[in-house]
């Protein structure tokens, strides 16, 4: 008795692919994923990228404005934190550093010193000392530079 093959068609895995890019941007690394998933031989997942590609299904340059447009202004994270994220989906170092040259530091020195001082109100710390120090690995955290962060958390702590 021999095992059923559950590998997905080329031609099921297109119609799925494209399902999945019309309802929300997604990069190369994010398909090739889910087509992996889905048990897409390795052949078969290069001409299903490449297709979608072709028909603007995917486009890694759209997806990382996206990304980057969306995390900066709703999740409020900072240029070095959506560098990470998009590096760890394989976008090319060039994409990134265009997509983030879009966003100036004024616009992330405004947004940290309002995530601060929000978090400010809301962290229990022993002395002024501990503040800044709970404040600095909150700013790191969300990704901006601590140059930055040194001098809001000394210009108003």
């Amino acid at each position: 008795m021999e095992g059923k093959d559950k590998s997905t068609p080329f031609k099921t895995a297109i119609t799925r692919a494209e399902s999945l890019c019309a309802r929300q941007e997604r990069c190369s690394f994010d398909i090739r994923a889910k087509l992996k998933l889905w048990n897409v031989s390795s052949e078969d997942i290069e001409k299903v990228i490449a297709q979608l590609v072709s028909n603007s299904f995917i486009n890694d340059e759209r997806y990382t404005a996206m990304f980057v447009r969306e995390k900066t202004k709703f999740n409020k994270w900072g240029p070095y934190k959506i560098a990470q994220a998009l590096r760890a989906k394989r976008i090319p170092e060039i994409l990134i550093q265009e997509s983030l040259k879009e966003f100036g530091s004024a616009d992330d020195e405004k947004t940290i010193t309002d995530l601060l001082k929000k978090k400010a109100s809301s962290i229990k710390a022993k002395s002024t000392a501990d503040l800044k120090a709970k404040l600095i690995r909150f700013g790191v955290s969300r990704g901006f530079g601590y140059g930055m962060i040194m001098g809001i958390v000394d210009k108003y702590y």
